[in-house]
C-alpha cells in the first residue's frame, strides 16, 4: 500500500488547502465531535475579522480532520459594526477554517501563535465568488505565493499539452517538450526557495510534501524530516510526514540499510546489524518468481567466488510468498529440497516486513550494503543472463 497525496478541495471558489495524506486512521482527537472550548496544548491564536455584509450573525473557528470533517473550536458573534474576533487557543498545528454560517468558508494553515486580520465578503452570491484577505502571517503569505506559482504553471502545462496534441509534426512536438521542460524548471526554481523559507512550519511541511519529489528533492525532504525530529515536533502532520519520508527513503542508495532480525531454514538468527564491517549482498526472491530463479546461477557463481572471503556475505531473503504464514517455512523448504537450492539457506521474511522496509516493489530485488551499513547499490529484475548477474555482483563487491 502506498501513501498518496491529495490536492485540495475548493470551497466558495477559493483553493482551500492541500491535504497531506489520504489513508484511514484516527489522526486527531475526537475528529467528529464538537471540541469548542477545549485544547490539549493551548497554542494561542488571535483573529480579528471584518465582514462586508450583514447576513451572518455568528462566525465559527473549526478544525478539519483528515477526512475534511470540521470540528468546532470556538465561535464569535458578529457585532453591529460587522466585526468578529477570536482570542482563543488551538490544540495543535493543523488545518482550520473560518465558517461564516456557510455563506463563506476560509481555510487556514495554522501553527499557533498567529495574530491574523481577516476582511471577508461574508456572502455567497450567484454573481461572483466571495472574496477575502488574510494578513498578519508571513507563512500564509509565502504559501499563497507558492500556490499562485503552482496554479500558473498548471495553466501553462495544460496549454502546452493541448498544443502538443494538436502539433502536426515531430519537430513542433520536440519544441513543445523543450518549452514544457523550461517551464517546469522555472517553476521549481521559483517555489523551492519559498518552500525553504517556510522551514518546519506546517505550511512548509504541506508545501514540501505536495510540490517536491523524492527523486529530485530527496536531500531537502530528508533534512526537513531530521529538523522536525530534532525540534521534537509531534503533531499529527509532522508525524505523518516523518513516517512518509522514512518509507520513501527505505531502500534508497546512500541511505542506512534497515536492520532486520530473521530466521533462516536452519533455524539460525540472521540479523543485519551483526554483519557490520562486512559487504552484504541481499537478494529478495520468492518461489513463484521465474526471474528470481533465473538469476540464481549467476548469484551462485558470485557466492562461490567469495566463499573464502569472510568479509562478503550473501543473503537470499525469501519474501512475498503466496502461502499462509504457518505454511511458509515448509513451503520454502520443499522448494529448496526439490530444486537442490540448499546453498540459499534463505532467511524467511514472513509477512514481508523486511522487503517493505527496503521499498521493494518488484522481485528479484538486490541490494549491496557496505561495511558502514549503508545501501551502496540496488537493482530490480533479471539482467538477462547469468554472466550479467555475476558481473554485477563482482562490480558491487569490488567497486569496479
Amino acid at each position: 500500500m502506498t501513501i498518496k497525496t491529495r490536492l485540495a478541495k475548493t470551497i466558495s471558489g477559493t483553493l482551500f488547502f492541500l491535504t497531506l495524506f489520504s489513508f484511514s486512521c484516527n489522526s486527531q482527537k475526537n475528529p467528529d465531535s464538537s471540541i469548542e472550548g477545549t485544547a490539549s496544548n493551548s497554542l494561542p491564536l488571535v483573529i480579528n475579522g471584518t465582514l462586508k455584509n450583514n447576513l451572518v450573525d455568528k462566525v465559527y473557528l473549526e478544525r478539519m480532520s483528515e477526512r475534511n470533517i470540521p470540528t468546532r473550536v470556538d465561535s464569535s458573534a458578529v457585532s453591529s459594526e460587522l466585526k468578529f474576533s477570536f482570542n482563543t487557543t488551538i490544540p495543535e498545528p493543523g488545518i482550520y477554517q473560518i465558517n461564516m454560517e456557510g455563506q463563506q468558508v476560509i481555510g487556514l494553515i495554522l501553527d499557533g501563535g498567529e495574530t491574523l486580520d481577516i476582511v471577508a465578503d461574508g456572502l455567497a452570491s450567484p454573481d461572483k465568488m466571495p472574496e477575502y484577505t488574510v494578513t498578519g502571517s508571513k507563512n500564509i503569505d509565502t504559501f499563497n505565493k507558492i500556490m499562485t506559482e503552482v496554479q500558473n504553471f498548471g495553466k501553462l502545462r495544460q496549454s502546452l499539452e493541448t498544443d502538443f496534441q494538436n502539433a502536426k509534426n515531430p519537430k513542433a512536438q520536440e519544441e513543445l517538450r523543450g518549452q514544457y521542460q523550461m517551464a517546469l524548471n522555472n517553476n521549481r526554481e521559483t517555489i523551492k526557495p519559498l518552500i525553504s523559507d517556510l522551514g518546519t512550519s506546517l505550511s512548509g511541511i504541506i508545501a514540501a510534501n505536495n510540490f517536491l519529489t523524492p527523486e529530485l528533492d530527496g536531500a531537502y525532504l530528508t533534512d526537513l524530516k531530521a529538523k522536525l525530529v530534532a525540534e521534537g515536533q509531534d503533531h499529527y502532520f509532522a508525524k505523518i510526514f516523518i513516517e512518509t519520508i522514512d518509507r520513501q527513503s527505505g531502500g534508497m542508495e546512500g541511505s542506512p540499510a534497515p536492520d532486520f532480525d530473521l530466521v533462516n531454514l536452519k533455524g539460525e538468527q540472521v540479523k543485519l546489524s551483526d554483519m557490520r564491517g562486512k559487504t552484504v549482498i541481499i537478494d529478495f526472491w520468492a518461489t513463484w518468481c521465474g526471474p528470481c530463479i533465473r538469476s540464481f546461477p549467476g548469484m551462485k557463481q558470485a557466492q562461490d567466488k567469495y566463499a573464502d572471503n569472510a568479509d562478503v556475505v550473501f543473503l537470499f531473503v525469501n519474501t512475498f510468498e503466496r502461502v499462509a504464514p504457518e505454511q511458509w517455512k515448509s513451503h520454502v523448504q520443499n522448494f529448496v529440497d526439490k530444486r537442490g537450492y540448499q546453498y540459499l539457506n534463505p532467511p524467511l521474511d514472513i509477512n514481508n516486513s523486511t522487503a517493505l522496509a527496503y521499498g521493494v516493489e518488484g522481485i528479484p530485488a538486490k541490494f549491496c550494503i557496505d561495511k558502514d551499513g549503508n545501501i551502496k547499490h540496488k537493482s530490480t529484475g533479471f539482467l538477462g543472463s547469468s554472466e550479467a548477474v555475476y558481473n554485477e555482483m563482482v562490480e558491487w563487491v569490488e567497486g569496479k
